[in-house]
Parts: structure tokens; C-alpha cells; sequence
């Protein structure tokens, strides 16, 4: 061999073992959004929420009222009274009652009391002095049982109506202890005690039906409606809007000496975001009529938000500094930086260094894993740019392990950042709206929904499901006792 073709060969082997260890420059242009796909997908509407306002009345000035004016003694011995079907016969009774008990059952209030007397008769014969006779004055007294009734509810205008009436006057029991019969003079003193107390007791209701009625439901619930209309402050740029609907009765009940009507609202609540919205000032819509559903159900939609700069700090921690080796060839991960396109994709620009320097570009389309609660980005790949970068020597990046790591490592555990947004939701649900008005709720996290791409975040939006409650006035301190049914 000519010594020439020696140098000549020499000179080849030594250009490509250069050209082999010198780091080869990549240098694509950075990823553009594909034109006309921006789509936010649009999600099915949430089930209403329900919440339960219980509206308290202080039955008790009412029930004072009724109290003192039916008096607690009444009649007298000593004044007779003609029975008119027979001139001879005449009666007297003196009477006393125990105070009213109180009872309330679905839509009505029920009082109770007992009276006892003790009752005499007398007979003028025809020819002969009066006779008399008595009952209840040397043994235990005869009682009559008696029951008012007032039924109680709201009209579609918020006007509360009552209508009470006498519903029993009746001797306690059968037993001969609860008759006043005067035997011999064929007298019955329980009839004319019952004929005298039943006008006392019916002319007494009508005030007390104005009473109940003169309550302004109305206002007090247009106070609050309008309260539940106004936005709430979660964080900066994060609104909660209740958005209150329907408005149905519930049920009564009654607490201690107060009548609580549960009004049942009808809402669909939901995070807003950006500048604080405008109050929409809704008028009170007139009160449907009651329905069995349970209260308290609350439905919500919760936004977690993954700002690039975290996304980006979780991938360095785990992939800056690993290195990646092809056909004894290798490049390192300086650093990753995660960034939005405006089609619904993300971009990791991911800088080399090594037998390779420059920045790839990968792009994929965010994805939830339902099973692990996470944020994954499954189609994660080299752009086209860097794709038509990687030729010759070059190609053999394209060929090795790295998009791979990068697609297993993207991917972002969301119960932290949902938690964070739960928590800042509960708290703004659970406040006092007013003086005597108290928002409260829970919240909790299901179902995700989808991962849109913003600007600003990756955002993840999932249901929430939880119990909204309104106390509507303060608790009503009993100042003067009254009876309990039981």
C-alpha cells in the first residue's frame, strides 16, 4: 500500500471519529398553536342543591297573650243560671283551668288544658222549698278536657295565616268522677259547664289569630334572598355565586315556644372567575308549594389550579441531571419548562446538554386518570419542528428513551390542589351574612371532570358535593315558661 492511501484513510477515520465527539447543535423553532382549535369542552349542567332556611316565629308573645286572656277561674257557686228548657231547674259552677300546653304537628298548633269545677243544682217543685244538690265539692273535682286547634300556613305572597278553632270540650274520661249528674233532680251539670266554657274559650281565638298572622315572613325572607344573591369572595379572582331560584315551604315545626318554618331553596351554585360579579338583585319569587325532597344537598363545581411554574418545578425534581444514552451516545436534562398553546395543548421545552445541545420541544394534550387522581399527558411527543430537527445525527434521540421517562413523569397528583380550593370554598360558605343571618356548609371532593389549558394554569375541574344550611335568626330565649304537650 502506497503510503499515501495510508494518510488518506488515516485522515478519513480521524474526521469521523471528530465529527462522532463533536456535540451536535439543536436548534428547532418553538411550538405555534394549531389554527381553530381552541375547544373548552362544555359540561353537564349540576344537579340543584337544596337549602333548608328555617324561619323562626316567637310563638310566645302570642301564647302569653292567649294565656291571660282566658281567664284561669271562672263561674260561681253561688250564681244560678236557668236552664231554659225547664224554668225549675237551675245550675251554678265555679271552674278553673291548668295553664295551655303547646303541641304542634305538621301544620297544627295545638293548645290543651283541663278544667275542673265543682257544680250545684236546684229544683223549685211545685209546691214544697228548693231542693239543691252538688258535685265535686267533698271529692276529687270532675274535669273537661279541652283542645284548640289553629292550623298554620304560608300563602305564595309570604303571608302567614292561622285559623283557630275549638276542636274538643269534653269530659276527661267516662269514669262517674268526670260527670257532675245530680241524680235526683235529673240534672246534668257537665252539659251547662261545657255550653258556658265553649263560647269563652271561641270568642279568645281571633285575637290570637291576629297575632299569628301580623309576623312579616315577607321581609324577613327578602332580606336574606337578597344576601344570597351577592357574590362571595374565595380568593383573589375566585367568586362563589350561590344563584338562588325557587323558593318552596318545607315544613313547621316547633322549638321550645317558637314555630320554625323551613323554607326550602332551590340554587345552583358555582365559582366564577375573574372580577367580582355584578349582583343580579332578583325580586323574592312567590313561595311554591311544599315538596318531600331532602334538604340541605349541596351541588358545586371546585376548580384546582396547577400554575406552569409548579408543573415545571415537579418534572426538574424528578428529571434534571438524568441522562439518556442511544448507540453510545448521550444527552443530560438541564431543565424543563412547561408553557401553554392556545389549541389545548402544553409544551415542555426541554434543554440538553451532551452529544446534543439545544432545546426539544414536546407537545401533548392534558388528560385525568381517574383511577390515581391524576393529571397525565399521554400523547406527550417531539413537536414537529424538533421531529424535522432530528435527522442524521440527530435521529438517534428520536429513537431512544426519553419521551418515554417524560410521559411517565408528567403526571400530577390533583387531591392537593382540589383540597386547596375545597378549603377556601368551605370557608367562604360558613360566615354570617348579617347580624342574625349565618351561611354554613360543607364541601366535599368527587368525581373530576375535565383539565382545561389556561394561560395562567392548568385547570382541573371536579364535582363537589356537600350540605348548605341558612339560620335564619338568632335562637329565641324563652323568658317565660310555657306548658309542653306530651
Amino acid at each position: 500500500m502506497k503510503q499515501t492511501d495510508l494518510l488518506w484513510k488515516v485522515a478519513l477515520l480521524a474526521t469521523g471519529f471528530l465529527s462522532a465527539c463533536r456535540s451536535e447543535s439543536l436548534t428547532p423553532s418553538a411550538p405555534t398553536s394549531r389554527p381553530g382549535m381552541r375547544n373548552i369542552p362544555e359540561l353537564p349542567s349540576m344537579p340543584v342543591s337544596i337549602v333548608d332556611a328555617p324561619i323562626s316565629y316567637a310563638l310566645e308573645p302570642a301564647l302569653v297573650a292567649l294565656e291571660q286572656a282566658v281567664p284561669t277561674r271562672f263561674g260561681d257557686l253561688e250564681k244560678r243560671v236557668q236552664i231554659p228548657s225547664n224554668k225549675r231547674q237551675a245550675v251554678a259552677f265555679a271552674a278553673k283551668r291548668t295553664p295551655f300546653a303547646v303541641k304542634f304537628d305538621g301544620q297544627k298548633l295545638t293548645l290543651t288544658t283541663t278544667v275542673s269545677y265543682t257544680g250545684r243544682g236546684w229544683y223549685k217543685p211545685v209546691i214544697g222549698p228548693t231542693l239543691s244538690a252538688s258535685c265535686g265539692t267533698d271529692d276529687a273535682p270532675p274535669r273537661l278536657n279541652v283542645v284548640l286547634s289553629t292550623d298554620i300556613g304560608l300563602n305564595p305572597a309570604w303571608v302567614l295565616e292561622s285559623h283557630s278553632r275549638v276542636a274538643s270540650l269534653r269530659a276527661a274520661s267516662s269514669d262517674v268522677r268526670d260527670a257532675c249528674l245530680v241524680t235526683f233532680l235529673k240534672i246534668d251539670v257537665t252539659d251547662q259547664v261545657i255550653r258556658a266554657v265553649r263560647p269563652l274559650l271561641a270568642s279568645k281565638l281571633p285575637a290570637l289569630d291576629r297575632k299569628i298572622a301580623a309576623f312579616d315572613v315577607r321581609k324577613r325572607v327578602e332580606k336574606w334572598y337578597g344576601m344570597l344573591q351577592r357574590p362571595i369572595r374565595v380568593r383573589d379572582s375566585l367568586w362563589l355565586e350561590l344563584s338562588p331560584e325557587q323558593l318552596r315551604l318545607g315544613e313547621f315545626s316547633l322549638q321550645d315556644s317558637a314555630l320554625v318554618a323551613t323554607i326550602r331553596l332551590y340554587a345552583h351554585p358555582r365559582l366564577v372567575a375573574g372580577p367580582q360579579p355584578i349582583d343580579p338583585k332578583s325580586p323574592l319569587p312567590p313561595l311554591s308549594p311544599a315538596l318531600k325532597e331532602v334538604g340541605d344537598s349541596a351541588r358545586i363545581r371546585i376548580e384546582g389550579l396547577l400554575p406552569y411554574d409548579v408543573a415545571s418545578s415537579t418534572l426538574s425534581r424528578e428529571l434534571i441531571g438524568r441522562k439518556f444514552r442511544r448507540f453510545g451516545r448521550s444527552v443530560r436534562l438541564d431543565s424543563i419548562a412547561v408553557s401553554p398553546l392556545d389549541d389545548g395543548r402544553v409544551v415542555l421545552a426541554v434543554r440538553v446538554s451532551g452529544d446534543i445541545d439545544g432545546t426539544a420541544y414536546l407537545v401533548g394534550t392534558p388528560q385525568l386518570d381517574q383511577a390515581t387522581r391524576a393529571l397525565i399527558v399521554p400523547d406527550l411527543d417531539f413537536d414537529v419542528s424538533t421531529s424535522n430537527a432530528l435527522v442524521q445525527g440527530l435521529a438517534w434521540l428520536r429513537k431512544g428513551d426519553m419521551v418515554a421517562q417524560l410521559r411517565k413523569q408528567a403526571r400530577f397528583p390533583l387531591d392537593t390542589i382540589l383540597e386547596e380550593t375545597r378549603t377556601k370554598v368551605e370557608g367562604a360558605l360558613n360566615r354570617d351574612l348579617t347580624s342574625g343571618v349565618e351561611l354554613s356548609g360543607t364541601v366535599r371532593t368527587g368525581k373530576l371532570l375535565d383539565v382545561l389549558v389556561h394561560p395562567r394554569w392548568l385547570v382541573v375541574r371536579a364535582e363537589a358535593a356537600g350540605t348548605l344550611a341558612l339560620a335564619v335568626d338568632r335562637p329565641i330565649k324563652v323568658k317565660k315558661k310555657i306548658g309542653a304537650a306530651r
